[in-house]
């Protein structure tokens, strides 16, 4: 999800408590058990954001470029330590806005209440068009998808972490590349 004129609303409102952090390749900022108690925006650079199934395998779950939100909103929300991994890509620069002062704006006015609710019905669609992608459509579809809504992913992030985001081995994303390109 982009960054819209409600998180610049709140990041100019916040903008004393913003932390800004520089990520290298491969650093996470979110691991396995740990809480994520922050909302962050993509200055530059990109993340990916991802699990580990039962089989050991790292499945990505979401990609984040430069001027999307990111969050793992169910820790913001319950305080429930995280199955997914957070890891820059290369690297990138992040601003983040910790919980307790998201909260405290929330709390400090109704028109900021109805901002929090905006940004939180965003991340919500954002989830649910997750699933639709996973439940409804073809891989190819999948693939067909990605490359209209986000081109610049194939610019930054491998193959083989696309693959695995669209649920494919990488493989099966050559041959769906390949009768792509024949068609």
């Amino acid at each position: 999800m982009k960054c819209n004129n409600y998180v610049q609303q709140l990041l100019e409102d916040l903008k004393e408590r913003v932390v800004v952090k520089s990520l290298t390749k491969g650093e996470e900022i979110l691991s396995i058990g740990q809480t994520c108690d922050y909302v962050g925006i993509v200055r530059s650079g990109s993340l990916r954001m991802y699990y580990i199934d039962s089989e050991g395998n790292d499945v990505s779950f979401g990609f984040y470029l430069t001027g999307d939100i990111f969050t793992n909103y169910e820790g913001v929300l319950t305080d429930v330590p995280s199955q997914m991994i957070i890891v820059a890509m290369g690297y990138t620069t992040v601003e983040l806005i910790r919980k307790e002062d998201l909260l405290s704006y929330y709390d400090s006015s109704l028109e900021h209440q109805k901002l929090g609710r905006r940004m939180a019905e965003l991340i919500f669609i954002q989830a649910k068009k997750r699933i639709d992608f996973l439940l409804f459509l073809t891989p190819e579809q999948r693939y067909l998808q990605l490359m209209e809504t986000s081109p610049e992913v194939f610019d930054c992030i491998p193959q083989k972490h696309i693959a695995s985001y669209i649920g494919v081995k990488p493989q099966s994303l050559s041959r769906i590349r390949k009768r792509l390109q024949e068609k």
